[in-house]
């Protein structure tokens, strides 16, 4: 269980633990249109996260746009020779 420090509007602190099962039952206690604001800011949150994990994936791999079109007609050239 993680303890959390949030900051409130006006100024003051409150520590929050809560663990996935309390977060989820607070969630079902709220109505329809917090559930949905909240629903949203976690697609965000995720989606942000997401994206930064997916450019850390990215590793150059030193291809070149020469290399890609050799290749591209080395396939093509193949790919008819088989045709005659």
């Amino acid at each position: 269980m993680e303890t959390m420090l949030l900051k409130k509007q006006r100024g003051r602190t409150i520590n929050l633990s809560l663990n996935r099962r309390q977060v989820v039952d607070v969630f079902r206690f709220m109505d329809e249109q917090d559930r949905e604001y909240v629903y949203n800011e976690m697609k965000k949150i995720l989606f942000f996260n997401k994206v930064k994990n997916l450019k850390k994936s990215f590793v150059g791999n030193g291809l070149t746009m020469e290399d890609i079109t050799a290749e591209v007609e080395a396939v093509r050239n193949a790919r008819y020779d088989d045709k005659i």
